[in-house]
């Protein structure tokens, strides 16, 4: 289920984390926020603006649907569930601002995310999300079609 995103902003006007209904100003807001741990609703929130299941939430933050249910209980991710989290949410909101920053473009970023690409070797950018090491390749694959490079 997809819920229609009320307002896409401009990434680069200074709101970070909206896809997760944050809407930091800092990088050192985000980074409180990762060590006291996100609610579940960001989690519940980055599903539905990214078009992900609760297996791929589980699978990108590197646990189980089981552990999701009990922090959802509990009112709490840990550290390191919020910072994955929020790595899938920066390229998730990256690549909104790449394919245009409104609405059609995060329509254009959800699929993008679940489509193998060429370029990932034939993977989708969600699974190499998984890792720091994909992440990196994910983000410079998104700086070349920024720059209309082949991508």
């Amino acid at each position: 289920m997809t819920i229609p995103l009320r307002q896409t902003p401009n990434p680069a006007r200074g709101v970070l984390g909206w896809s997760l209904g944050l809407r930091a100003r800092s990088t050192a807001d985000i980074l409180g926020r990762v060590k006291d741990g996100f609610s579940p609703a960001a989690l519940e929130r980055l599903g539905a603006n990214a078009d992900l299941d609760e297996e791929e939430l589980a699978l990108i933050m590197g646990t189980s649907t089981r552990t999701l249910a009990r922090r959802r209980k509990a009112g709490r991710l840990d550290q390191e569930e919020s910072d994955r989290l929020y790595r899938v949410a920066r390229v998730f909101e990256r690549a909104v601002d790449v394919f245009g920053g409104d609405r059609l473009a995060a329509d254009e970023a959800r699929q993008w995310i679940h489509t193998p690409l060429w370029a990932l070797g034939g993977e989708t950018p969600l699974s190499y999300l998984q890792t720091e090491t994909g992440t990196i390749e994910v983000d410079a694959l998104l700086d070349r079609m920024d720059y209309g490079v082949l991508a």
